[in-house]
């Protein structure tokens, strides 16, 4: 198995997205003056296997437009094709893609690809919903054009600390787990390495590894203590397996998964 990180661009992000307050404030503050984070990377990832190759999620585009949490640096030259190109790898070998949720930074890479695509059931019916449609209006932020994935239902029995699975491998050493929080249906892509780590390919179960150890809801979960119970599984598996944790916008991820460093 071989792992890789694909890095489509860098996103700024305010200080309240990344350290929200408690209360009435968390999701106000989002939408009022507040400094800015320094580039954070979007990652996607591609996973070689069974001689397949897996992709979660697609990155972001040049296209994208600002918001008012978050400030996208991407160029062209930084999208999905020439970031597999960097890997070795090429967009017209890619079996099937996995999305850990519906966010545009993970899905608008998705104009890219021509493979199968599929999302959680809980998360596209999430998407679907009065809210979330509002949301991409105000936001300006439209799911890509052509955006059908098929969904999958977590029907595979615990994995873990997690209570609902789904092998996305033959040999069950790449799964999907459940992970609400940042969304109702988002899921996160674990996979047992070649020497029995645990590589979890997080999405935005967090911004970072040190907001998964403060145990933080984020800004934009409609539930945080949803959150922060989904946030107790990631650490209560990260004890029982030596896991790599790899969030799309830690700085630190690609490092991580470089060294196989596991969390301590």
């Amino acid at each position: 198995m071989k792992i890789h990180a694909l890095t489509t661009g860098a996103v700024r992000l305010k200080q309240a997205f990344l350290h929200p307050r408690s209360g009435p404030r968390r999701q106000l503050d989002l939408f009022l003056p507040s400094p800015w984070s320094e580039p954070m990377p979007i990652h996607c990832w591609a996973i070689e296997h069974e001689g397949r190759l897996l992709l979660v999620d697609t990155g972001e585009v040049a296209t994208a437009r600002n918001i008012s949490f978050a400030r996208f640096e991407v160029a062209r030259e930084q999208e999905l094709p020439s970031a597999m190109a960097a890997a070795g790898l090429s967009l017209e070998d890619v079996s099937a893609v996995v999305l850990t949720h519906h966010h545009g930074d993970h899905v608008d890479g998705l104009s890219h690809v021509r493979a199968p695509v599929r999302i959680h059931d809980a998360e596209l019916q999430f998407l679907g919903g009065a809210f979330p449609r509002v949301m991409r209006r105000v936001l300006r932020q439209p799911l890509p054009d052509g955006f059908a994935p098929e969904p999958f239902a977590l029907d595979g029995g615990p994995f873990g600390a997690f209570a609902r699975s789904r092998a996305l491998s033959d040999d069950g050493r790449v799964v999907a787990v459940e992970t609400p929080g940042h969304t109702p249906g988002h899921v996160s892509v674990i996979c047992v390495d070649d020497s029995g780590r645990h590589v979890m390919l997080a999405g935005d179960a967090t911004d970072s590894l040190e907001q998964l150890k403060a145990r933080r809801a984020d800004a934009i979960g409609p539930d945080p203590k949803v959150h922060v119970a989904t946030l107790d599984t990631i650490l209560a598996h990260c004890a029982q397996h030596p896991t790599v944790y790899l969030p799309s916008h830690d700085p630190d991820s690609a490092a991580r998964l470089a060294g196989a460093v596991t969390v301590s």
